[in-house]
């Protein structure tokens, strides 16, 4: 498996291919966010610290979190920021910052402390805090609004296991580092993508090809971001993103996929039918559960009283 690292590119000379292109390492794209200057852990607490959150739980270390998904549950942003704060801050924590730069060490590194649970955040900005949204600009890449924002927060090591999204997205580090190794849709097959799903078991920062032979063959591209970067990754594109500093913010901004996107990207297009199977079904239970309704609304007007038998 070979990586080759993602191009760097100044704002002013970018704009993402209709057809969807490659990832670009975007420069100064955040240059003016207030984010970046005023993002500390006390303005984060004021701005939204009562606010409840959905945390994403593992078993143990924070690793490849949403293939290993554990009860999860819901507690204040501050409280949570505590958390991380707490584990960056720990002796564990800044030994292995401290001893080891590259992604495969860190990795190592973290699963051989004792995690009893980890934890992830990942939450839309505009339900954490309409302040916070106002930090950040939208890149004006496309023509539409983006159709979601989100926040990202995670402590050293934490990674998201390697998956794809179905739009087109961009990826701001406001605060830390993190590290991206993203494969093209063409090496859905090398990289064992999961039937009907938009996730991997292949690990790229620890690979086993013993179990996953064929992703020996798979080129794949990498880079790490840091503050005030952005990277842009096309609708299809695996990636798999770890946390290599102590904690880390992004901000993720992801667009409707332009058309034909979705038709030239054969790894998209089974969990894009699944999705709109999905959508086909909770529209006919809504349609049938309609229905009925309509057929006893008149009874109702009749004067019928509710639990009276019919006549």
């Amino acid at each position: 498996m070979d990586l080759i690292e993602i191009p760097r590119i100044h704002v002013s000379e970018f704009r993402p291919p209709r057809m969807g292109g490659e990832p670009r390492v975007v420069l100064e794209n955040a240059q003016q966010w207030r984010a970046l200057r005023a993002w500390s852990p006390e303005y984060l607490k004021s701005m939204a610290g009562a606010k409840h959150v959905a945390v994403r739980e593992t078993v143990g270390p924070p690793r490849n979190v949403y293939q290993n998904l554990a009860e999860g549950g819901r507690i204040s942003f501050a409280q949570y920021l505590d958390w991380v704060l707490e584990m960056a801050s720990g002796e564990d924590f800044r030994n292995v910052a401290t001893r080891h730069c590259n992604v495969a060490d860190i990795t190592r590194a973290i699963c051989n402390l004792p995690f009893a649970n980890a934890y992830y955040l990942d939450t839309r900005l505009a339900a954490l805090s309409t302040e916070l949204l106002k930090d950040v600009d939208i890149p004006r890449w496309y023509t539409s609004d983006p159709v979601d924002v989100l926040l990202w927060c995670g402590v050293l090591g934490t990674s998201s296991g390697l998956h794809f999204d179905i739009t087109p997205n961009c990826n701001v580090q406001v605060a830390g580092h993190k590290h991206f190794i993203l494969f093209p849709p063409s090496a859905c097959r090398l990289l064992y993508q999961n039937g009907g799903g938009a996730h991997c078991p292949f690990d790229p920062n620890t690979p086993d090809f013993d179990r996953f032979p064929l992703a020996k063959k798979a080129l794949g591209w990498r880079c790490t971001l840091y503050m005030g970067d952005s990277l842009y990754i096309p609708a299809g594109w695996f990636h798999q993103v770890t946390v290599t500093s102590p904690w880390a913010l992004n901000v993720n901004f992801f667009w409707p996929r332009p058309f034909p996107q979705g038709l030239i990207t054969p790894s998209l297009w089974r969990v894009l039918i699944r999705r709109k199977w999905a959508r086909l079904r909770a529209g006919l239970r809504v349609s049938g559960s309609h229905s009925y309704f309509c057929r006893i609304r008149p009874a109702q007007e009749r004067g019928v009283k509710a639990g009276a038998a019919p006549e």
